[in-house]
This record gives structure tokens, sequence and C-alpha cells, in this order.
């Protein structure tokens, strides 16, 4: 068997802090070991861990560069701002441009904790904070060599993605995920009845427009196939329902959060839609774009 190769990373060349400054995490990679933390506002597990993150922050800040890198996934910059203080909070969050940072893993939900030795390659990643990842962040800190266990990335490439979706006509393209309208609930209700509602509209549209081409992808964090065919059941989808494996489809149509739908006419996108509060100034909307 081969020895497990550690990871180097794709980056672009700079990303934008909550703080307002940019920073490139491609410089900082060979200078000093790297810690990235993965987190979202809305993952109940993220909050939990925070208060060990800022312990964590203050102890090896000095020797670890270390950053809470945001999914940039149904964020406001006011829930971002409430937990950094409720938190106390100081190690720098790092906005996730478009998920590039987080394609580099093959990852399935957060948190999710990434260690970069000196050289620049992942070494270590968890979905745990437990005593393992405390002593191989010790070990980083102490210049040590830390033993490679990572998960092996997806190596989705954006190349032909466009082909997925007819050049001629009308088609839609609705992204969402099989947890908005449950696990929201308890995070965050306004998004919960958004993805409702935009389920619903989708639903109608399939109904009424069976020559419509509909597109319908999950994101792949914390969802596998059962979860899709219980989201099915659950709100009555009687179109097919794709998973969004790496948000590959996500990512290259630039969307910002669950759910979104873009129309497309002859290829090309005619409109956006990703606030379904007021159903009837949407469906309006949607039957200019579709007839």
């Amino acid at each position: 068997m081969l020895p497990l190769q550690a990871q180097t990373l794709k980056l672009l060349d700079s990303y934008p802090t909550f703080s307002g400054e940019e920073i490139s995490l491609q410089s900082v990679l060979g200078s000093k070991p790297v810690y990235l933390k993965f987190w979202a506002t809305w993952c109940l597990d993220c909050r939990r861990e925070l208060p060990s993150l800022q312990r964590s922050y203050e102890q090896y800040h000095n020797d670890i560069a270390m950053y809470a890198v945001n999914l940039n996934i149904n964020e406001t910059d006011d829930a971002i701002r409430q937990l950094q203080h409720e938190s106390g909070l100081t190690m720098p969050i790092v906005i996730d441009q478009n998920g590039s940072i987080a394609s580099n893993f093959n990852f399935v939900g957060t948190p999710f904790h990434v260690l970069i030795n000196t050289r620049g390659e992942v070494v270590y990643t968890t979905y745990r904070n437990d005593a393992k990842l405390a002593f191989k962040l010790a070990q980083l800190a102490k210049g040590q060599k830390v033993a490679v266990s990572i998960e092996e990335p997806s190596e989705q490439a954006l190349q032909g993605l466009d082909n997925l979706v007819p050049k001629t006509g009308t088609s839609l393209l609705y992204f969402s995920a099989v947890w908005c309208d449950t696990y929201m609930l308890d995070v965050d209700a306004s998004i919960a009845a958004n993805c409702v509602n935009a389920n619903k509209t989708i639903n109608q549209l399939f109904t009424d427009n069976p020559q419509l081409n509909i597109q319908a992808y999950v994101t792949h964090l914390w969802t596998n196939n059962s979860d899709i065919a219980d989201y099915q059941q659950r709100l009555k989808i009687m179109y097919a329902v794709n998973m969004d494996k790496q948000n590959t489809l996500f990512r290259h149509y630039q969307a910002k959060g669950y759910p979104t739908l873009i129309v497309l006419k002859q290829g090309k996108e005619v409109a956006r839609f990703s606030d379904f509060s007021l159903l009837q100034k949407v469906g309006s909307k949607l039957q200019f774009y579709t007839n």
C-alpha cells in the first residue's frame, strides 16, 4: 500500500475577512502552520464549539495562522456579528468566496477542521473537536511532524457543466437543502418558511408547466441518498431531485444560499429568485419568464 500523501490546496489570490480586510491564504501557506475551521452561524455544533475555538486561538495564534472560515451560505453580516460578540471570538473570520476554499475538501458538513503544515500541505482533517485535534494542534505549534490523516478531495471539474442545461427553450435550476425546512426551523424560522414556500412554488410550476425543464439539486452537506428520498416524500415532490456533490453546480452558478431558483432561456440566465415569502408575487414573475 502506498503511503498517504499530504494534500495541497487550490486557492484564489485573496479572500475577504469579516473585518473588511483582504487576506492571501496562499501567501500564508508555507510560511507557518495553518488551522482552518469551517463553520456557519446556523450550524448549532459550530456555535457550541466557538468558546473552545477561541481558547485555542488565544493559546496558539503566535505559532499557527488560525482562521474561522465561514461557508458564506445563507449568511448575514448581522448573524455573524452577533455570534462573534456573544462568543467573544477574536480569531480572524474569512469569508469563503463561492466555496473555493471548501471545494478543496471532500467534507459533508460543518464543523470541519483542517490542519496544514509549514510546507503548505493539508495533513489532518476532522469533524471532531476532541483530544486528538488538540494533540495535533500542539504538534503543529511546536513545529513537530504531524502524521497525515486526511480525506481525499473530490476532483470534480467545472468544465462542461453548462452542457447539463439545454441551450434552447426555458430551463429552471433549483438549489435547496433537504434539511432547510426542518433543521433551520430551530435556527432561523424565516429561512425554513422561505424553503417551504420555495418548494410549493416549484411543485406548482411542475404541475402547471409539464413542458418546463426543471432541474433540482440539493447540497451534499449533511445529506445522503436516503435523506433525499425522505425529503421528496415529506414535501410530496414529484420531480427528480439530484445531489449537488461538492456543491459544484451551486458554485458554478454563483448561488449564495438556499433556496435559489435560476431561470435560463436559451442557456442564458434571465432571472434569479431567493425570496419566496410572497408566493403570489414570485408566481406572477415566474409566469412572465416561463410563458
